[in-house]
């Protein structure tokens, strides 16, 4: 039996939703499965459907804050006054762009579903039926892992956030500590893992783990069950990539030996049911399977792997062949009314309005083959004279779509790269500079030409040299041919494998600086935050490194990787100020009403 949509579109409509009229659907038979639930059952996805817009709202908040302040944009004339602020570092309190309402929106939004669905739970008691309580369980895990996301968004931009449970039906003061709890990172991070780690009780002492993955395609028509739902398996952020973020922000010993533990099994593999640490992952799950891409022929650098997901939209279509690259991101249907704004920053023709366009610092630091470069066109490009950031829209001459305001990109949350980012910054800190180092420049394919790893190497990455019959790993910067870090480095000896410090018992460079275990694992995490804002220009995520390489070392770490963009400015030295006075955090005075009128 297919599924009825009306209910839909009333609900989110009363929810505010007005930006979603259809969620993701086409087809307007085919949203609630009325055989398999007892009437109310359909409440249980009207809800959901609700967060969902709202993640459609927040999608483009941190690229347009965020960016904008980190080493990549700079506002052009166009730009409005308070945009020209967030650029120049002045006082974010107050400014619509640094605005955290869009975040706390989700978590009240989630908040509000729990209680509901906790409430419907105890209703129905013993008669929901197994399906139903499977559907039911997957959804609350699902909104767990929203929640915690925007969390975790608040926390890498604001350094700060209040966190409650309340689903606020009533206007409750800040003031009210038993609901409001104004909590620091740290104290987020902590947070936000105990709630992953320990899910929820909504029933009896029934406990719904986070780790559950939804049978999308049996809900929305399971008499079709086809590839015509596969992008509904990038809505929600997994398990796996929450846990690594809030693990690293965290940054225990024991920490980093999870995340590299736990990421490896997964990179270049697909797995089936559940693996040994409880981590659930369905079939065929390819988030779990995001390989450094493939270059390869014709498509070596015009339609390579590592951009499509940028170029051609396919987070649902049936021959969707960058599903290596993909884990999480906010899809946009224009047919049924859901736009995303972000080109208009961006591109100078109209419908755009061109605020934002790549600053000359940005321009300088690609080396001419690399694939984000000028010249290779896949992330900047010229338009009509101007030099524009077309990631999103435009690549190397040709638009996504006829009509520009049609153009409805994804705005990733989470993609492959970011395993290989954690595995780096973990292998790190567990004293392993050669995988780090090879992690994120070269790869495993290029460094053991007789695909024979050193002992010292975790066993899982030997599939990394040909997984499946493919063409193996070949490093973070070395697949956008860009320019390879200079890491400081000890003897590695090829014939033995085996590798040891210089006789100085120290780590040197290319420039023969020198450094201890300390002073080199600040240099790789401090390289890797940089290859982190070449990677994810213009996607909202890059300068949560900043942020968390200065809440580490110290602001004076990070300053001149941000200032160095307004050298021949007269803002240099007030942007290095600010950053140097810990305003690398945005600040915001969060207000009752920021959260009452959400």
């Amino acid at each position: 039996m297919k599924k009825i949509l009306l209910p839909v579109i009333a609900l989110t409509l009363a929810l505010g939703c007005n930006s979603c009229r259809d969620m993701f659907l086409t087809d307007p038979d085919d949203i609630i499965n009325v055989d398999d639930y007892i009437s109310q059952d359909d409440e249980m996805y009207k809800g959901f459907l609700g967060i969902m817009t709202r993640m459609q709202q927040a999608a483009d908040h941190s690229i347009i804050l965020t960016d904008t302040r980190g080493d990549y944009f700079q506002v052009t004339a166009n730009a409005p006054l308070e945009l020209q602020k967030i650029y120049t570092y002045d006082p974010t309190d107050g400014n619509s762009y640094a605005d955290p309402a869009p975040y706390y929106a989700i978590v009240i939004a989630c908040n509000d579903y729990i209680d509901k669905m906790k409430a419907y739970r105890e209703k129905t008691g013993e008669n929901m039926d197994e399906k139903a309580i499977n559907h039911f369980n997957a959804l609350i895990s699902s909104t767990i892992r929203l929640k915690v996301w925007a969390y975790l968004k608040m926390g890498s931009i604001y350094g700060q956030a209040v966190w409650f449970d309340d689903p606020l039906e009533e206007k409750k003061e800040l003031s009210d500590s038993e609901t409001f709890t104004l909590c620091n990172m740290s104290q987020l991070v902590d947070k936000c893992l105990d709630l992953l780690d320990k899910g929820l009780v909504l029933y009896r002492d029934q406990n719904i783990s986070s780790q559950l993955i939804m049978d999308w395609a049996a809900w929305i028509n399971e008499e079709d069950v086809t590839d015509n739902y596969t992008h509904w398996q990038y809505m929600i952020p997994p398990y796996l990539t929450l846990r690594c973020e809030l693990l690293l922000w965290r940054g225990n010993p024991e920490d980093y030996l999870w995340v590299r533990d736990t990421v490896i099994k997964y990179l270049y593999k697909v797995h089936q049911g559940t693996i040994n640490d409880g981590i659930e992952v369905a079939y065929n799950d390819w988030r779990y399977a995001c390989n450094i891409p493939i270059r390869t022929g014709a498509d070596n650098l015009y339609a390579t792997e590592y951009y499509r997901m940028f170029y051609n939209e396919l987070y649902n279509a049936s021959n969707f062949t960058n599903f290596y690259q993909v884990i999480t991101g906010i899809m946009y249907d224009y047919e049924h009314h859901q736009t995303n704004h972000i080109i208009e920053y961006f591109c100078p023709r109209t419908p755009g309005k061109y605020y934002l366009r790549p600053s000359n610092y940005a321009i300088g630091k690609y080396n001419q083959s690399d694939l984000r470069s000028l010249t290779q066109r896949n992330n900047m490009d010229i338009i009509d004279g101007d030099t524009c950031f077309c990631k999103y829209y435009y690549h190397r001459g040709e638009w996504l779509r006829t009509r520009i305001v049609e153009i409805q990109p994804v705005i990733p949350l989470f993609r492959g790269h970011d395993y290989h980012f954690y595995l780096a910054e973990a292998e790190n800190h567990l004293g392993n500079w050669h995988q780090a180092e090879v992690i994120m420049n070269n790869g495993v394919t290029n460094e053991f030409a007789d695909k024979t790893l050193p002992s010292y190497w975790a066993f899982e990455y030997n599939s990394w040299f040909c997984p499946g019959g493919g063409y193996g790993d070949i490093g973070v910067a070395s697949c956008a041919y860009g320019n390879t870090h200079d890491f400081p480095m000890g003897i590695y000896d090829w014939l033995t494998k085996t590798k040891s410090t210089y006789p100085d018992g120290l780590y040197h460079n290319s420039k023969d600086e020198t450094f201890d275990e300390a002073a080199r694992m600040r240099e790789y995490d401090l390289l890797i935050m940089d290859e982190a804002l070449s990677e994810y220009a213009g996607e909202g995520r890059a300068y949560a490194y900043v942020c968390r390489m200065a809440e580490r070392y110290g602001a004076a770490a990070v300053v001149d990787r941000i200032a160095d963009k307004y050298k021949n400015t007269p803002y240099y030295e007030k942007v290095r100020s600010a950053i140097l006075a810990g305003d690398y955090w945005v600040k915001w005075d969060l207000k009752t009403d920021d959260l009452n009128n959400n």
